[in-house]
């Protein structure tokens, strides 16, 4: 799992109501001159942990910080922790995005879909693996008239989209963005349809639920 503000309430449930979880690996990237254990720190700052933390004052004995970062390849994991995730982690929630309607291409790209591809990639070699969540948004079929539980065909395919952010210039991506996003009215819905294709045709055999929330 991945910290952003958008998780807390997902790891307050977690360490609530479930409570024979042995660890919860959190994703984090160091910001701003801190590490990554002083963020993880700051998750639990908040008001909605006073009252966890006074039942469970152990708490922080099950969360692991591994340090990671979405705008890298790979999630930037190193080995020896890819090497624990994969030996130890039963279920995986997949919730980091870019969430800016006006993000460059190439970084809504790397944040929504290259992520996301390498987080299924880091699955498929997890040995006890029982399900993986992929939180995608109601909004990524925005120009239907109704949206059914099902995946339905890509603005572009994923592959093909992904050569051609590698490929192409910062500026030419920007140039050519709006004939890219055709009836997808910013990179974030645009990116997150993209995403849910990779989520289909990376995901085989593996047991994977999305959930597309509202705003």
């Amino acid at each position: 799992m991945q910290t952003s503000p958008e998780n807390q309430p997902l790891i307050y449930k977690l360490l609530t109501s479930c409570p024979g979880i042995e660890n919860i690996f959190l994703l984090v990237r160091s910001k701003r001159g801190k590490d990554i254990f002083s963020r993880v720190e700051e998750i639990f700052d908040d008001a909605m942990f006073d009252k966890m933390k006074q039942a469970c004052p152990k708490y922080d004995h099950k969360i692991r910080a591994v340090a990671g970062d979405c705008m890298q390849p790979g999630l930037g994991i190193s080995s020896s922790d890819r090497e624990v995730l994969t030996e130890n982690v039963n279920i995986v929630f997949h919730l980091a995005a870019t969430v800016r309607f006006d993000e460059k291409m190439k970084t809504a790209m790397q944040i929504n879909v290259k992520a996301c591809r390498d987080v299924l990639d880091l699955c498929h070699g997890m040995k006890h693996l029982k399900s993986v969540i992929y939180v995608s948004t109601a909004y990524t079929q925005c120009p239907q008239d109704t949206v059914d539980e099902r995946f339905y065909d890509p603005p572009i395919e994923s592959e093909k989209m992904i050569h051609l952010t590698d490929c192409v210039t910062d500026g030419m991506i920007e140039k050519i963005t709006p004939v890219l996003l055709d009836k997808w009215p910013n990179t974030y819905t645009f990116t997150k349809a993209i995403a849910e294709d990779v989520v289909r045709k990376n995901s085989r055999g593996m047991p994977v639920g999305m959930f597309r929330p509202g705003i």
